[in-house]
């Protein structure tokens, strides 16, 4: 019997989502509990659902396998129309596309017309994007390696998509492309799996070379520098972000970005390193206080605000107050009402 590590990350994904074989069978006697509608309030967004992962697994399986009975793909198609119409961040999602197409299939004489005007009405990212007539690749084998990477992440199976990243980091390093896109996706799936500390050697070598490449890329430059400064806020290594915040600061000519949301992410990643080291950071806050006082009150957005507020609460400044106060007045003005900050 063929090892596990013998085979390729895309038949270790086969054979996972072969196995909603069994969900399948289960379904059809009536065991729906693992793929249909169960609501639940999500801390983060508010209303979601817990089983939209199984159901995009299970529509995955019946596309792939080209199987699936009528009666089970139109109740899929009814469940999930039930996430589609209450969730609070709304989108569409692969299961509903999925799901449409094979439901398409047995609408010759237009039964399934109502449903799918349901979902075109489901919410308002349905109402611009859903098409009922949109084709879906039934073919597993036409997908390489960065698609099946894509598809893991979206099934979550952490565990093979693991396994695929490591082969197309491998393939990916030996390619003339990998400096200008690879490493950004590299840093991208290993924040996903959990693997953040191999991405500290990776921005350290996208700053090295953004900074040698020199030749006014001052965008560049700012930019390799916020990724370090939030790579190491992720990481809990205030040290070494202030450090960082305070290059960026020292070394370029940051008024170049002044305008671009650039900036704003340089200015979030030092109040958050004040916020989390309020000894030994004052230089950061009066930079970061100094450039928020010159800042229009119509380009601050919410972070600034927040972020800004937790910083000089944390170091005892009184600009704390007046800043709670602006941020207030500018809800109201945005129409979301006040909030205790």
């Amino acid at each position: 019997m063929e090892s596990v590590e013998m085979r390729t990350g895309k038949e270790r994904l086969k054979e996972k989502l072969k196995k909603q074989q069994e969900i399948y069978a289960s379904v059809k006697t009536g065991d729906t509990d693992a793929v249909c509608y169960k609501e639940f309030q999500n801390g983060e967004w508010g209303t979601d659902d817990a089983n939209y992962t199984n159901r995009l697994r299970l529509a995955y399986y019946l596309l792939y396998w080209k199987t699936g009975e009528e009666d089970v793909i139109a109740w899929l198609f009814q469940e999930e129309l039930k996430d589609r119409e209450r969730n609070s961040f709304q989108g569409i999602g692969s299961t509903i596309r999925i799901l449409t197409g094979l439901l398409q299939k047995y609408n010759a004489d237009h039964k399934y017309d109502e449903l799918f005007g349901r979902a075109k009405n489901a919410n308002f990212d349905c109402a611009c994007g859903y098409d009922a007539a949109d084709v879906v690749d039934d073919d597993f084998e036409k997908n390489d390696l960065l698609d099946c990477i894509y598809l893991c992440r979206e099934l979550e199976y952490r565990d093979v998509m693991g396994a695929l990243v490591d082969e197309w980091k491998d393939r990916a390093r030996r390619e003339a492309n990998w400096k200008t896109s690879g490493r950004s996706m590299l840093t991208g799936f290993n924040t996903y799996l959990g693997r953040e500390a191999e991405n500290e050697e990776l921005y350290r070598e996208q700053l090295a070379e953004t900074l040698a490449a020199g030749g006014g890329r001052t965008k560049e430059i700012i930019s390799a520098y916020r990724d370090m400064i939030h790579y190491y806020l992720r990481v809990e290594n205030e040290e070494r972000a202030a450090h960082y915040c305070r290059m960026v600061i020292e070394t370029t000519d940051y008024r170049q970005v002044r305008t671009l949301r650039l900036f704003g992410d340089i200015l979030e990643g030092c109040m958050e390193v004040v916020v989390l080291e309020p000894f030994g950071t004052s230089d950061l806050w009066e930079w970061t206080k100094k450039e928020l006082q010159s800042e229009p009150q119509r380009n601050r957005y919410g972070n600034l605000y927040t972020k800004g507020i937790a910083a000089g609460r944390a170091v005892g400044d009184l600009y704390a107050e007046e800043l709670e106060k602006e941020y207030l007045n500018r809800r109201r003005e945005w129409g979301l009402g006040g909030v205790s900050v």
